[in-house]
């Protein structure tokens, strides 16, 4: 089990427009309808998002699960119906999932697989809450949504995304009104994951490519994780250059030999991988 997982709060610095909520999440607004909720004191730096339309709201991710995220986000949503939406089943994206309910999940064979009478327990390969000493949740399934399928959220419309590389089970939203791709822990500022179990490099490379067709170069992309910039948190957003670079970094690993390691992106973020993710 990891130590530090939480971080003095006393310690941390915020960006300009971040401000401190119940003394341990962060907000601010990307849009008047969309709410950054970033967790600055958790050792991983999470952020899930609150996109909002009228009466009805979808939660990316449910947060680490340290402290409670349902009275804030039963706060920002102004009495709308909050739908939660898992990108992956690993634990920083779950903390708070049993607060939510009935949950929409991606129709894939392999979380299709974990559920059982209606509702899903992850598998502890997919899960890994042993790194922090976390049980596996089990939790009721509203709404299986295909790859391929558009989630309405009042009038905004977000297609559902299959992008495995970093998980097998991954899912991004693109949201082509706005011109942003919620990338979950497909790419973001700081270390990249592609050692842990199910990860590869394969996959990580085809979902580059194919986000790349997708998304134009003027795209913004809102990530799960962050890091410090000069000391300062602030929300995790990344750019199609920043996709290109991962893209690059994927294509020159592949044409070696199976071995484990790290690789630089960019001055942003870098990347871990095992022999293991060659597979």
């Amino acid at each position: 089990m990891r130590d530090n997982i939480e971080l003095p709060v006393e310690t941390i610095r915020l960006a300009d427009g971040l401000k401190w909520e119940d003394g341990w999440f962060a907000t601010r607004l990307l849009d008047a309808d969309t709410l950054t909720i970033g967790e600055p004191a958790y050792h991983q730096r999470n952020w899930s998002y609150l996109i909002r339309d009228g009466g009805e709201a979808l939660l990316f991710d449910t947060g680490s699960g340290r402290r409670p995220i349902a009275p804030l986000v039963a706060h920002h949503s102004n009495g709308a119906r909050v739908t939660a939406f898992p990108s992956h089943m690993h634990f920083d994206h779950l903390g708070g999932i049993n607060a939510f309910g009935p949950v929409t999940v991606a129709d894939l064979p392999m979380l299709r697989a974990c559920e059982t009478g209606g509702q899903l327990t992850p598998a502890d390969e997919m899960f890994l809450g042993h790194y922090e000493g976390l049980s596996v949740p089990t939790f009721d399934v509203g709404r299986w949504v295909r790859p391929g399928e558009v989630i309405e959220v009042g009038a905004r419309r977000l297609e559902v995304l299959h992008t495995p590389g970093h998980s097998p089970d991954s899912i991004s939203l693109w949201e082509p009104d706005r011109n942003r791709l919620y990338a979950a822990d497909f790419i973001y500022c700081g270390a990249l994951y592609a050692q842990t179990p199910g990860a590869s490099l394969t996959q990580y490379l085809e979902t580059c490519r194919q986000l790349l067709e997708t998304i134009p170069q003027s795209a913004e992309i809102a990530c799960a994780h962050g890091r410090p910039v000069k000391g300062i948190d602030e929300v995790p957003v990344v750019g199609h250059a920043d996709l290109e670079d991962v893209h690059d970094v994927l294509s020159g690993l592949l044409q070696g030999p199976p071995h484990t390691g790290e690789a630089p992106v960019n001055e942003r973020m870098f990347l871990l991988y095992s022999e293991e993710s060659f597979q």
